[in-house]
């Protein structure tokens, strides 16, 4: 497999870009994270809509049952919650006859400054003691932990993510060497299980990373540690780790092997904001689903 291009400061001397460790990074960016105009989460959030529904019934599929009792999912690096938020809908949303009832959703994220917002936006969707048992049973229970996946700690949080049903990890991949992310998810998943993984394509960042503009100084701040992943490289690395692709039904646009890939075009401009102009015909977002065998 070829080294993945590791991308820090291409200027390092430029004082108006600060580069930072990675975790203290996005504890800073997790104020302003949901609300910068960030077009890779705008375009994330409209695939998985139709992504977490396919993902669902793959699980479903494995759990080989009509209705399904105490499954546990992990959101692997959840962030501010935006996609464990799109997860809770989506189980919850059939109502009274969802096929996922007391379903616990564990949220895993280095960052506290980031979990700190997901507890705030997820409190608002957990059953109060008014509401009926069916309600309850249908809405999954959401526990949030700080967990770093470079030095897999703290272990106790770990010990209860483990032997889950179901992962998802969107925009985390990026941050991580291959081996120690897919070594991870082995780790949490039982077999048989499904990852549904997304990420910023390699054609993306070869030109750009993650950062934001830290709003009281009006610097521009980078995490350090950035990858720019080849799909093969990804691929071959899942494999090794003991996953296959499971090839999900994508909506109009590039699938190749079972890897879901999408390219800025000028209609999309108006739903993914103005940031997103200066990347048409790029690449730039990649989805895949996986099961450990």
């Amino acid at each position: 497999m070829s080294q993945p291009k590791t991308i820090q400061s291409s200027l390092p001397g430029d004082p108006n870009v600060s580069y930072i460790d990675t975790v203290h990074a996005y504890d800073q960016w997790a104020n302003v994270y949901d609300g910068d105009g960030n077009f890779l989460q705008a375009l994330d959030t409209i695939e998985m809509r139709s992504l977490l529904a396919m993902f669902l019934a793959h699980v479903k599929m494995y759990l080989q049952s009509e209705v399904l009792e105490n499954v546990k999912l992990v959101d692997m690096g959840c962030g501010t919650g935006r996609n464990t938020l799109q997860l809770i809908s989506t189980i919850a949303s059939s109502g009274a006859d969802s096929v996922f009832r007391n379903t616990l959703i564990v949220g895993l994220d280095a960052s506290n400054g980031m979990l700190d917002v997901a507890r705030k936006a997820i409190q608002k969707t957990q059953p109060s003691t008014r509401r009926t048992t069916e309600a309850a049973a249908n809405t999954p229970t959401v526990t949030l932990a700080q967990f770093d996946l470079l030095t897999q700690s703290p272990t106790e949080t770990l010990d209860r993510a483990r032997n889950a049903d179901g992962i998802i990890s969107t925009l985390v991949l990026e941050h991580i060497p291959l081996d120690v992310y897919f070594a991870s998810a082995a780790l949490l998943l039982r077999s048989g299980a499904y990852l549904l993984v997304t990420n910023m394509h390699a054609d993306m960042g070869r030109i750009s990373q993650a950062g934001f503009i830290d709003p009281e100084t009006g610097k521009k701040v980078r995490p350090t540690r950035s990858y720019a992943h080849e799909i093969t490289d990804v691929v071959a690395e899942a494999t090794r780790a003991g996953f296959e692709i499971v090839p999900l039904q994508a909506a109009p646009g590039r699938t190749i092997d079972g890897v879901i890939e999408r390219t800025v075009t000028e209609d999309l401009v108006g739903s993914l904001g103005e940031r997103s102009a200066k990347y048409v015909g790029v690449t730039v977002w990649f989805g895949v689903c996986f099961r450990k065998k």
